[in-house]
């Protein structure tokens, strides 16, 4: 297509003398009329003289060379790729007219129509995998969606560039996807769902368990429960009671290990089961909401999850010159967890301590009191200290502890009359631990009654899992808080109440260096056990769930340690595990070789060193489709072997397929942003048609041609005057 055309000049001479030719050429032709005047007529000396005229302007034209420059813009003939979902999803009939998937390939056949006849479209269709829209439909029953395999699957595709477009049809999936690679041309994405304010349905809307507990210790599932009412009376009745079950698979069979009736009339509900296992293993629970008569779908009433029974053991070191109050009931709570070893510390009289409960090997230093040594705070996986005053700390002291938290572990500090600003910590090297500002002139501490609350940044925190609920239905106070100043940039709050006239945070997480620090502006806590049991038991399971999440135990052995980025991975995900040598290990000279191995093909990977951290390394392993993946690691000095890793990555999605039928646009339109494209809803396919064909248009060409040397047309031109002239001439017996 032409867009327009322009006529430049590009003279062989320089413009001055350019302009001193034109202006001969006009003497010229005006002397030559002059001479032709002696000689004849006016008339006839005129008509002599426009064909020597008509020569003088070829003969410019020449010199000066007119080029007429054609702009033309060049259509993209292309194919646009779409990609529809078929999951079980997809057949649920939330419309009053179709299902999600009817209406997908009417929204698909309209773009057909609408697109301009040089762009095809080609069409494939998904759910656990990728294939052929004319391919045969999987035989099973359920349908799972691997939205971000698929994805990968694409950017692997070599022909992938000579696309205009990736259009992705589907209701989303049942959870968001961090796919590590997206097709390289752009992605458009059309969400099909309705409002779910107008569907009648039930939903096990989340399951909160462990992924792994000790063995022999009972932990909680907590199961929230959603229902929607679009107005139908009926299905409302049948909210009032709604029987939910928790069952165990044995031996290839389900077996019900719990019961629960709720009431959802008021659209949620949370129900709380308790198990325990005697036994190692993994276990695959089930709970399912039993179906009300009119249900949407009876896909989400169903959620399944395994926990992993372990035998761990975690190594708590408490370090105090004094025993407080709450010592007794700290040490009762996790005394229940037999997965933490408890060892107490603390001075008896003058310069005397007194070292009580699990002993572990090395550990002699203790006995006359805090380490200076590194090495022998190694030992435990986790520090607590209570409320005493910087005073009583030694400079190797100090250096000890700091070194123990940047290289990795975790210290729990204590609150008190004195701790943090209060105990005169502002200008020693422990002020930069801490999770909030202090200062010298920290206030006393404030004493009363302050609710405490979970701040809504932290909801959801796995410290606080079963713990946030029971402190605002139980109306959780503390009685002494230190006024500590502002939460640092980065660090956490779990818990905070309002004392001195503004919010303090009175429990905050902060990473310093590799390790954790929590701190709890209070010494007042532990009064929650006398007040109830249901508080009791929140204080008990927040300190053994705080201690579990914080030390997250590395695998590996005693050459290096191995710490993944995450404990699950969904299909198209990528895992990226940071290894780093352990203990006084001389880094110097390993070789470090990782494969990753699936469906009995081994792929080589590379370990990159961690900028900036001597002894630190980390890889990346591509997940690309669902299944087990063997991932290896050896450590080599020379040809000599130190050590070797092995784990089995089981890449699958963490819920069930229709687990969440709710459309999330949210995510679909992120999504569609990273892959340079944007977001439709299923009533949008003319916005869609307009954005492809506007993109049609890749680049404007130029094309140039000289009006003096394209062609023969200026040559005849220029016979034919003269031609003419000699006519003339002749005519006028001028020969």
């Amino acid at each position: 297509m032409t867009i327009f055309g322009i006529l430049q000049w590009r003279p062989h001479l320089d413009p001055l003398l350019c302009g001193l030719l034109v202006l001969g050429a006009g003497v010229w032709v005006w002397f030559l009329y002059r001479r032709l005047l002696l000689r004849l007529p006016p008339r006839k000396a005129q008509l002599l003289l426009i064909p020597k005229l008509l020569i003088l302007i070829l003969l410019l034209l020449a010199l000066f060379e007119p080029i007429w420059t054609v702009e033309k813009r060049e259509s993209t003939k292309g194919k646009l790729l779409a990609l529809l979902d078929v999951s079980s999803s997809m057949d649920v009939v939330d419309s009053p007219k179709e299902a999600r998937v009817a209406r997908a390939k009417g929204f698909l056949a309209k773009l057909k129509k609408d697109l301009p006849s040089d762009v095809t479209v080609e069409e494939l269709v998904f759910d656990s995998e990728m294939r052929a829209a004319t391919a045969p439909m999987p035989t099973n029953q359920m349908r799972g969606t691997d939205l971000g395999g698929s994805l990968v699957a694409l950017s692997d595709r070599k022909d992938i560039s000579s696309y205009v477009g990736v259009l992705l049809l589907t209701d989303g999936g049942d959870e968001t996807v961090d796919s590590a690679a997206l097709p390289s041309v752009p992605l458009y994405v059309a969400g099909f769902g309705t409002d779910p304010t107008k569907w009648n349905d039930v939903s096990v809307a989340d399951v909160q368990a462990p992924a792994s507990v000790e063995k022999d210790l009972e932990f909680e599932i907590n199961v929230d429960l959603r229902a929607y009412r679009g107005g139908d009376q009926a299905f409302s009745r049948g909210l009032i009671k709604v029987p939910v079950k928790l069952e165990l698979e044995r031996d290839g069979r389900w077996e019900r290990v719990g019961d629960k009736t709720v009431d959802l009339l008021n659209r949620q509900a949370r129900v709380n089961f308790k198990a325990l296992h005697k036994e190692l293993g993994t276990y695959r629970y089930r709970v399912t909401a039993e179906l009300v008569p009119g249900e949407l779908s009876a896909l989400n009433n169903v959620r399944n999850f395994i926990v992993e029974v372990q035998q761990k053991t975690l190594h708590l070191l408490y370090y105090t010159r004094e025993i407080g109050a709450d010592f007794k009931l700290f040490r009762s709570e996790l005394g229940r967890d037999p997965g933490i070893s408890f060892t107490a510390l603390f001075r008896t009289q003058s310069e005397r301590f007194t070292l009580q409960g699990d002993r572990q090997p090395g550990d002699v230093e203790l006995e006359s009191g805090f380490p200076a040594s590194e090495k022998t705070l190694q030992l435990y996986d986790v520090l607590v200290v209570g409320s005493f005053g910087a005073e009583d700390w030694t400079p190797p002291q100090l250096e000890a502890l700091l070194k123990y938290i940047s290289g990795g572990g975790v210290v729990v500090f204590m609150g008190g009359d004195r701790s943090f600003g209060r105990g005169g910590y502002a200008k020693t090297p422990l002020a930069a631990v801490f999770p909030w500002k202090i200062s010298d002139s920290e206030p006393e501490n404030s004493l009363g009654t302050f609710q405490v609350q979970t701040p809504s940044i932290s909801s959801g925190h796995p410290i606080l899992y079963g713990v946030e609920d029971q402190l605002i239905k139980q109306g959780a106070v503390i009685e002494s808080v230190n006024l500590v100043g502002d939460l640092k940039v980065g660090a956490t709050p779990l818990l905070e109440t309002r004392a001195g006239g503004r919010l303090i945070t009175v429990v905050g997480l902060q990473n310093y260096g590799r390790g954790k620090v929590l701190g709890v502006a209070s010494n007042t806590m532990w009064k929650w056990a006398a007040k109830s049991e249901n508080l009791r038991a929140a204080y008990g399971i927040f300190w053994r769930q705080a201690i579990r999440n914080m030390t997250g135990k590395d695998e590996g052995g005693r050459v290096f340690k191995i710490k993944w980025d995450k404990d699950a991975y969904r299909p198209g995900e990528q895992a990226v595990p940071e290894i780093r040598v352990a203990g006084q290990q001389n880094v110097e000279g390993i070789r470090w070789v990782a494969t990753q191995t699936y469906k009995k093909q081994t792929t080589p990977l590379t370990v990159e060193p961690i900028q900036g951290q001597t002894g630190a390394y980390f890889t990346k392993v591509r997940l690309r489709e669902r299944g087990e993946y063997g991932f290896k690691l050896v450590a080599y000095r020379g040809e000599n072997i130190l050590e070797s890793y092995e784990k089995v990555l089981r890449v699958a999605p963490m819920v069930d397929e229709g687990a969440h039928l709710e459309l999330d646009e949210a995510f679909l339109t992120k999504l569609a942003e990273r892959g340079s494209g944007a977001y439709y809803k299923e009533d949008q396919a003319d916005q869609l048609v307009k954005r492809i064909t506007a993109g049609l248009w890749r680049k404007v060409v130029a094309v140039e041609a000289s009006l003096v040397q394209t062609g023969p047309y200026f040559a005849l031109l220029f016979v034919l005057i003269l031609i003419v002239e000699w006519v003339l001439r002749r005519k006028q017996n001028l020969f």
